[in-house]
């Protein structure tokens, strides 16, 4: 896995402060507060908690806690992607399972702490493993993933 580009922070293909396409303050097409069908609250077709088959709380074969094949302590030949804080510290890593609308997110030491599901517009929407709705993932011009909490404040990137 790549190391983040140098001074991604200034980096416009990654940076949503200086790519207003990939701003969801300034694109309120990408914004879950603006477009309802990015807000799984307000679309049911998005919401784990609608579809069982999307939450790995509840569907075990998606879960790191009882699929093996899924758990990045007891797999060391599990590949992934890495999170990074904007400032480029490693946060963790992001897990793909064989639901392509679900992702697995660890921390560095590989304890699961959250996932994603599929927002079906090109990004995903983020829950705590309490199954709460914490933040959302879009593509970014660079081709990787951006991370944002609900105030569209980016958080992190994804690579």
């Amino acid at each position: 896995m790549p190391d983040p580009p140098a001074r991604v922070q200034f980096n416009s293909t990654i940076n949503p402060r200086f790519n207003p396409k990939i701003n969801p303050k300034v694109n309120a097409a990408i914004n879950p507060k603006f477009n309802a069908w990015l807000d799984p609250k307000r679309n049911f077709q998005i919401s784990p908690h609608s579809h069982r088959s999307l939450n790995p709380l509840a569907a075990e074969h998606l879960s790191p806690r009882s699929n093996v094949l899924l758990n990045p302590k007891e797999n060391p030949k599990l590949s992934g992607l890495r999170r990074w804080s904007t400032e480029s510290n490693l946060l963790g890593y992001v897990i793909k399972t064989p639901n392509k609308a679900v992702l697995l997110v660890f921390d560095p030491a590989f304890e699961w702490t959250a996932f994603a599901v599929d927002n079906k517009h090109e990004g995903f929407n983020l829950f705590d493993l309490a199954g709460e709705w914490t933040g959302y993932i879009l593509k970014n011009a660079a081709g990787s993933l951006n991370e944002f909490d609900l105030d569209g404040e980016w958080v992190a990137f994804i690579m």
